[in-house]
């Protein structure tokens, strides 16, 4: 293998890593306050991306324009599913959870609503959006690196870095953090749970809808796209330590460097596998991942 086509496959292993990355963030957000699984987190962003690309297709908007709209658009759809649908277990269950099987079921059935819901709407076609930014590239040195999807990778180091921060020095942030630790003594401190998850909840569902208007000028969109990204934003969460914002992006660059690597020996699909191979031996050798605490 010479230098130029191993700098290729690095380049795209941390491109497409860094897009699992950020994809997952919410998804890490999530249980790492309210420690439940979200099953939609996949059908979630393809409601992200449908979205933008019918502003595009009716309104001509393009896809980062559109992102104004579809990041406050699925803050509140994130915010309407927690506040109306899940928060009802909570209620029920009043001792802290760990991972409440029945919000596991209850999300795989919105995945199933949404995925079904769009198929009904749109159809089995595939669409994609027609941008020219879609075929742009700049070169480092001799290497061409795709602008949309460098312009992903670098806002998954965005977000991160935000949301940590934020995380630590905003009054919500600290409230949140405080509701992950322990939320009976989050209650008695005079701190609103049920409005701090429904706060985390479709936050972590407005990263998506910013993934979500970044992907479609690179990826074309179809029903049952969102079950491959939820399947890999699982695999990074756990790879890079569950709950870590950081451990996101590395385990995100992680999967993408070895699929990467892994394409150029075995078929796309092989390589796919193969990732689960390498989620398996991570959690027998380093069990709370990467990043992650025990």
């Amino acid at each position: 293998m010479d230098l130029l086509l191993a700098a290729h496959i690095v380049k795209n292993g941390l491109l497409i890593g860094g897009i699992y990355g950020g994809v997952a963030l919410g998804l890490s957000l999530i249980f790492g306050v309210m420690r439940i699984i979200n099953f939609a987190h996949g059908s979630l962003l393809m409601v992200a991306m449908y979205l933008a690309w019918f502003l595009w297709k009716t309104l001509g908007l393009h896809p980062y324009v559109a992102a104004f709209i579809t990041v406050p658009a699925l803050f509140g759809l994130g915010y309407l599913i927690q506040s109306q649908i899940i928060s009802h277990l909570f209620t029920r269950e009043k001792a802290l959870v760990v991972e409440p099987l029945s919000a596991l079921l209850l999300t795989a059935g919105i995945f199933l609503v949404l995925d079904n819901l769009v198929l009904m709407i749109f159809g089995p076609d595939v669409r994609a959006v027609s941008v020219d930014i879609a075929y742009a590239n700049f070169f480092i040195g001799e290497i061409p690196v795709n602008i949309p999807r460098f312009i992903a990778f670098v806002a998954s180091i965005v977000v991160a870095s935000g949301l940590s921060y934020w995380l630590k020095h905003s009054n919500m942030g600290r409230a949140i953090r405080a509701t992950a630790q322990n939320r009976d003594a989050a209650t008695m401190s005079g701190i609103n749970v049920p409005f701090i998850y429904n706060v985390t909840f479709g936050l972590g569902v407005a990263i998506l809808g910013l993934f979500g208007a970044l992907l479609v000028p690179f990826f074309s969109i179809t029903p049952t796209l969102g079950l491959s990204f939820g399947i890999k934003s699982f695999i990074v969460v756990v790879l890079g330590g569950i709950g870590s914002i950081w451990g996101c992006v590395v385990g995100g660059i992680v999967l993408g460097l070895f699929e990467a690597v892994a394409s150029q020996f075995v078929t796309a699909t092989s390589a796919a596998i193969f990732s689960f191979g390498l989620f398996i031996v991570i959690l027998l050798v380093r069990p709370k991942g990467l990043m992650g605490k025990a």
